[in-house]
């Protein structure tokens, strides 16, 4: 293991880290943000690995003497939907439910909690940190800045917008009928293997027009994760509202007579 390549692939992830640390709302249960962030760093290390395995299981590397070419456009599709977009969000989403569950979800309420948006994030991120190491270390010595600074803006940034929008989805079921939860759970998992293979079908070519295309769809994604994010993500406000009713149901409960009670 290279030292150099290390702290690339932990630069390449740290400026996403910070902001979603620093833009975390305050909700009064800091002490688990720690295990949040380090479960869900090992889980996206974990990720890499169970993708790699199933990719193996499921499309080993074999010799075909095929007859007719293949399409190129075929092939990019089936690359960046199937292979990359669904294997990968697959194993993300599933860990992303199970950590959600163990640590940022209120039982007694049923509800997501906004830790949610955090193991989400940092999931991606760490699948996203072990997969620019790779791609850092297989580049020549002097394109590993380039690979670096590309993987930075491009990838982290991917798996990160990618994730955010199911962790968002999670946090949005909490207003759906319990029967409804788990057709939107599963919406936005296909939602985020949309954009997985949208992203990667923009940029495998590697085209001027699919960077454009990718940068664009990066912007969209922005403004939906911010927009939703200031409307869902305002637990201060839940505090307050349950602070301001439970001495109104103790006034009432006092005005009644100690008969009727």
């Amino acid at each position: 293991m290279s030292l150099e390549v290390i702290l690339y692939a932990i630069g390449s992830i740290f400026p996403w880290g910070f902001y979603l640390i620093y833009t975390q709302p305050d909700t009064g249960r800091n002490k688990r943000v720690f295990f949040i962030i380090f479960f869900a760093l090992l889980l996206g290390w974990i990720s890499t690995e169970l993708v790699l395995r199933a990719s193996a299981w499921i499309w080993p590397e074999t010799e075909i003497n095929a007859k007719t070419a293949k399409s190129i456009l075929s092939q990019t599709a089936f690359l960046a939907f199937v292979k990359a977009g669904m294997m990968e969000e697959l194993c993300k989403s599933i860990l992303i439910v199970t950590l959600s569950l163990s640590l940022a979800y209120d039982w007694k309420r049923k509800e997501f909690l906004p830790e949610t948006f955090l193991v989400g994030g940092f999931v991606a991120l760490g699948f996203a940190g072990i997969e620019n190491y790779h791609y850092i270390l297989t580049a020549k010595e002097d394109d590993r800045i380039h690979t670096f600074i590309i993987r930075t803006l491009k990838s982290s940034n991917a798996h990160l917008l990618i994730n955010l929008c199911f962790a968002l989805c999670l946090i949005k079921s909490n207003k759906r009928l319990f029967s409804e939860k788990y057709w939107y759970i599963l919406s936005g998992f296909l939602l985020a293997v949309v954009q997985h293979g949208l992203f990667d079908f923009f940029v495998i070519p590697v085209g001027r027009f699919g960077h454009w295309a990718a940068t664009a769809l990066f912007v969209g994604i922005w403004v939906w994760i911010v927009k939703d994010r200031r409307v869902y993500m305002k637990e201060e406000k839940i505090h307050k509202i349950l602070n301001e009713e439970q001495p109104r149901q103790d006034l009432v409960s006092r005005s009644v007579p100690e008969i009727i009670r």
